[in-house]
């Protein structure tokens, strides 16, 4: 039978699979690109049977399969795996006494981000504390306070801060690296009326992805990854590493 595939513009979902807490394949949002590539390594042998040399041998190994793709969502779960981060989230609350030195002109960064809807109290440590007035001592911002260069608040002062804070996710950088997943795309082939292509590869190790924050445009994070060999995967004719569905 002939084959009748030809032209491929792709579109579909990319989502991954967490090899070492295994609960399915979770959606990584948009994605505008993603790309496989087989790294080759070449052997050869010179020949030097004549003058004018040239090759009599030669063999190609593949030394690696790599994957590219764009995520455009930030969701927390790319965040911090572009990060090597773990993510946590935390509950909305209030915070009560948070202890600080002030100094004028300079921003005292919370430990938490700061909930616009919920005064914000500063005030000196001691027996009788004095309370500062927002606007005139202090300005409040999502990462904390700001002292005021003509407020009351003098430098090297001791203060304690009141506020509340949103719901959030926290991501830590750097805390957990060596993470193996499983990647598949379930793509469509719109120049076929959209046929189906599933292309799974079975165990991948990403690289940190860059993070870009500020821009003129939509920013998404560029993902590589290593294809590795899956060893679970037992049986004549299965690949370790990838396998592509197409449908007719």
């Amino acid at each position: 039978m002939a084959d009748l595939r030809g032209a491929f513009l792709g579109s579909g979902k990319l989502s991954l699979k967490d090899l070492q807490n295994p609960k399915g394949h979770i959606l990584l949002g948009n994605c505008n690109s993603l790309n496989y590539q087989a790294e080759a390594e070449s052997i050869e042998d010179k020949d030097y049977t004549t003058p004018g040399g040239g090759l009599d041998a030669s063999v190609q190994r593949i030394s690696a399969l790599n994957i590219a793709y764009n995520a455009r969502h930030f969701t927390k779960a790319n965040i911090a795996r572009a990060v090597y981060g773990e993510s946590t989230d935390v509950a909305s609350g209030t915070t009560t006494a948070e202890a600080h030195k002030a100094f004028k002109g300079a921003l005292i960064r919370l430990k938490r981000p700061v909930d616009a809807t919920v005064t914000v109290v500063v005030k000196t440590v001691g027996g009788s504390p004095v309370t500062y007035v927002e606007g005139d001592d202090y300005l409040v911002s999502p990462a904390g306070v700001t002292i005021m260069e003509t407020g009351a608040i003098a430098d090297d002062t001791d203060v304690l801060i009141d506020y509340g804070y949103p719901k959030h996710a926290n991501i830590q950088a750097l805390v957990n690296s060596g993470k193996r997943y499983s990647l598949l795309f379930e793509g469509l082939n719109e120049a076929r009326s959209g046929k189906p292509v599933i292309i799974e590869v079975f165990k991948v190790n990403h690289s940190p992805a860059s993070l870009s924050v500020i821009a003129d445009q939509f920013e998404g994070m560029e993902f590589t990854a290593k294809a590795e060999k899956d060893q679970t995967r037992i049986g004549a004719g299965l690949s370790q590493y990838m396998e592509i569905l197409d449908v007719d």
